[in-house]
């Protein structure tokens, strides 16, 4: 019996799972459009970009303790000389980033210090997303990964190129292409897996007519293409080889939890060339020293053990993260013991082939702009640095031109 629309919907709904996409997509010769893996160029270079959304304070991430003025400005959230993971005689790593320091000590982690932007803006929303869609000066529909997906990926089939892993924001916006946004790989599925087989069937043939883009009209082509795209991505993750093996304990949080799901994808052979990972909790107006400690411990233990898991499967090297915030903290704490929004902060790059070391010079303490970090590096320069030397993409389609090439890479 062909299942009509309004059966589609009625059973459909009860049957998804966290996506609403999955079953099995064939050809005419009843195999699997994905069977033989989606492993297209998987020894092509990956990035992972890592959001610590909240603006975190990178002041007391990377403390210039080699400065009176720190100390001066910060009574109570200073860090004494002893505390700190020194770097050099003037730069150190908060206390809490102990993994991160032997990583920079093996030179497998570059710091870029003081990083920022002309017209630095204070608001959450407004400055992620700036980050996130590399255009200081103007309201963009387009993220910059997703700019480099169409640019630089628009030749790839891959339906799993480029993922979110989790909430994401604008940096995979776009207008031409859809991109999944997957939070684990057990629930990424179109039709609750208990069901039985002939439902499954049934859903899936009235799924893909419903969202067959030939016979839409051409405002409903948008939407019955991302449908269309969502339901391959769940078949390609259905297809992915089972090949990933536990070596490396991971701390139980979300972001560990979130970046070990990088880990199995590209075990599993996903061919996916870029990934964006987020972890909140920065917002330290308040109570700063503790909270703080505590989020940089997670992002600590879970890329400590991240960088473990891909040296186990032998991908240190084919694997490039890079870490940064909205904008980071003003000099001076306030009276509730935190800090409020500022500007300038580090960003981080770590990987097998990463360049180790400080780049940029630290942002004066005392030369400010009313009370704010001046920027010392433009945050567009780390972009164009990664999609030129480390993707081999298209500076000027992403970023539309070119900008000053650090050497982290």
């Amino acid at each position: 019996m062909k299942l009509s629309r309004r059966d589609f919907l009625l059973k459909g709904t009860a049957m998804f799972a966290t996506l609403g996409l999955g079953g099995a997509l064939f050809t005419a010769t009843g195999k699997s459009i994905f069977a033989g893996g989606v492993d297209d160029n998987v020894d092509e270079p990956v990035i992972v970009v890592v959001q610590l959304s909240g603006g975190n304070d990178g002041i007391n991430t990377l403390i210039p303790y080699g400065q009176g003025i720190y100390y001066d400005a910060r009574p109570t959230l200073a860090y004494q000389q002893k505390d700190v993971l020194a770097l050099d005689n003037q730069v150190g790593l908060h206390p809490s980033l102990v993994g991160l320091a032997a990583l920079y000590k093996h030179g497998k982690m570059a710091v870029v210090q003081g990083v920022g932007y002309p017209g630095p803006d204070h608001s959450h929303f407004r400055s992620m997303e700036i980050w996130q869609t590399a255009e200081p000066t103007k309201i963009s529909r387009n993220g910059w990964l997703a700019r480099y997906a169409e640019s630089s990926l628009r030749d790839s089939s891959n339906p799993l190129k480029a993922i979110q892993i989790g909430a994401g924001g604008k940096a995979f916006a776009s207008e031409k292409m859809s991109f999944p946004v997957i939070q684990s790989l057990e629930t990424y599925h179109l039709i609750d897996p208990k069901t039985a087989m002939m439902d499954k069937n049934r859903i899936t043939k009235a799924f893909l007519e419903m969202y067959g883009v030939q016979n839409q009209t051409e405002q409903l082509r948008v939407v019955s293409g991302r449908g269309y795209e969502a339901f391959k991505s769940v078949e390609a993750i259905q297809a992915l080889t089972a090949t990933y093996a536990n070596k490396v304990e991971y701390p139980k949080t979300n972001f560990a939890r979130d970046l070990q799901l990088v880990s199995k994808l590209l075990a599993g052979k996903s061919g996916t060339r870029i990934f964006n990972v987020q972890i909140g909790g920065f917002d330290d107006h308040a109570d700063e020293k503790v909270q703080h400690a505590k989020v940089l411990t997670q992002v600590d233990e879970g890329l400590t053990a991240f960088y473990k898991d891909l040296e186990a499967q032998g991908l240190q090297d084919r694997v490039v993260v890079m870490m940064f915030s909205e904008f980071g903290r003003r000099v001076k704490e306030n009276g509730s013991g935190g800090t409020d929004h500022g500007t300038a902060a580090p960003m981080f790059v770590i990987g097998g082939k990463v360049n180790g070391g400080l780049y940029g010079a630290y942002p004066s303490l005392s030369n400010l702009d009313n009370g704010d970090l001046k920027y010392e590096v433009d945050f567009r320069s780390v972009y164009s640095t990664l999609i030129d030397k480390w993707l081999k993409g298209d500076t000027t389609a992403v970023l539309g031109k070119s900008y000053e090439s650090l050497k982290f890479i």
